[in-house]
């Protein structure tokens, strides 16, 4: 056919895109909202190629609407000029926000100082975890910290998050994981006679393993009894969270992880009856839009797309998708 075109014909130019066959809008409702950013830089770089007849003007009005709930309030702010000239006075709720949101970071921050700083002391946590004490428990014995602090830990790194700061909330959800694992020195010895029903058994991670370092993902951080997952509810939340980071980060074998361990745990709640049948299908059509970010990306090879397609062909998500 190609051979039978005229000089004419080859010459026709390409449809302009129109907003009408943009997804943008029915994916949203199914992604964290911070996950919405990405998407508008996508769509200004369309704006900049001349391939969408949107404009720059109501991008930029969608981001600041995107943003007031958020923290980021500097970027909302700059966002705000953006529209009104640099020279526009910021609305005054904007200044306000911003005072609290300080405020309430530097009141988490202080409420759980003295455990961020050993939990960013490489020497100090590696003899807690040879002396089996890097666990909520063996700290707690140990009057290392407590509960309390724990959580508010958590909270800070999810605030970290609310606040864009997406690495150190990252990095925070991963000592707070480890806290909570089975496997390795990361638990007690007594608390090692569950991991026989682990069921993170990852296939990203057995395919990666580097003898000269961890495995892609740091697969031992889910390694989560499900006795654990069923009286604690937040660490579903949390496991939510790492994926997101992962995704906003850019970290696509690490986010390939980070989903499996999502998946698993949302399938082993709902067949401990945990998750109501319309929960677990909330949480699988979740997973199937955030798995987009991480199978489809400018990193992608031809085993990403198998793994895509593995999990839409999936009798579960084949439900969801059809429901």
């Amino acid at each position: 056919l190609h051979h039978t075109m005229t000089d004419q014909e080859e010459k026709i130019p390409e449809p302009t895109p129109s907003p009408t066959w943009d997804l943008t809008s029915t994916i949203s409702p199914y992604l964290d909202l911070h996950m919405m950013f990405p998407l508008l830089e996508f769509i200004d770089s369309a704006i900049a190629e001349n391939k969408t007849s949107y404009n720059s003007q109501d991008v930029a009005a969608a981001r600041l609407s995107l943003l007031r709930p958020t923290h980021m309030v500097d970027y909302a702010m700059d966002i705000y000029r953006e529209l009104n000239g640099e020279d526009a006075d910021v609305p005054a709720e904007m200044e306000e926000q911003k005072t609290k949101v300080y405020d309430k970071l530097e009141e988490l921050r202080e409420g759980c100082k003295e455990f961020d700083e050993l939990s960013n002391n490489a020497n100090e946590r590696a003899k807690l975890m040879e002396a089996n004490q890097w666990s909520i428990e063996g700290l707690i014995a140990a009057n290392v910290t407590t509960l309390e602090v724990i959580d508010l830990y958590r909270q800070l790194a999810k605030f970290n998050y609310d606040c864009g700061d997406y690495q150190t909330s990252r990095d925070m959800l991963n000592v707070y994981l480890s806290l909570h694992a089975v496997g390795g020195t990361l638990v007690s010895k007594d608390d090692k006679k569950e991991e026989e029903d682990n069921r993170y058994k990852h296939k990203d991670a057995e395919e990666t393993p580097d003898e000269s370092g961890p495995a892609v993902g740091n697969p031992a951080l889910y390694n989560l009894p499900t006795s654990l997952l069923r009286s604690e509810p937040k660490l579903l939340e949390v496991l939510w969270g790492k994926l997101s980071c992962e995704i906003l980060l850019g970290q696509w074998p690490d986010a390939r992880v980070a989903l499996r361990a999502v998946q698993t745990t949302i399938e082993d709640l709902a067949e401990q009856k945990v998750l109501k049948p319309l929960e677990a299908l909330h949480q699988r059509t979740w997973v199937l839009h955030w798995s987009l970010f991480v199978y489809l990306n400018p990193q992608c090879q031809n085993s990403d797309m198998d793994g895509l397609l593995d999990l839409f062909l999936g009798e579960k998500y084949l439900q969801a998708i059809s429901t």
